[in-house]
């Protein structure tokens, strides 16, 4: 898996990540299963379904953003913070 990530290109990788936040921001702009379910009185552990599609919804665009992150991080893409500020402090 790790070489797949590693061999994969900045191209596809931007476009499946990009794919799954699009989705998932579109069910937080135009919700639909929400509309259907705010009407749903039923309770899950004491919250409403309508409260729970957003918990949803947030916790799945964590899960793609540290994804990304992750994948970022395994290519060696994600620059660290004392390399940043070696590089600034020297004029580069």
């Amino acid at each position: 898996m790790r070489k797949m990530i590693i061999s994969m290109s900045t191209r596809t990788k931007n476009v499946i990540f990009g794919a799954l936040y699009a989705v998932l921001v579109l069910f937080a702009i135009c919700p639909p299963l929400y509309l259907w379910g705010s009407g749903n009185a039923t309770l899950f552990l004491g919250v409403p379904f309508a409260v729970w599609y957003w918990i949803l919804d947030f916790v799945l665009l964590l899960a793609v953003m540290f994804g990304y992150y992750a994948v970022e991080q395994m290519r060696g893409e994600v620059d660290s913070e004392g390399a940043a500020d070696a590089a600034q402090a020297k004029g580069e």
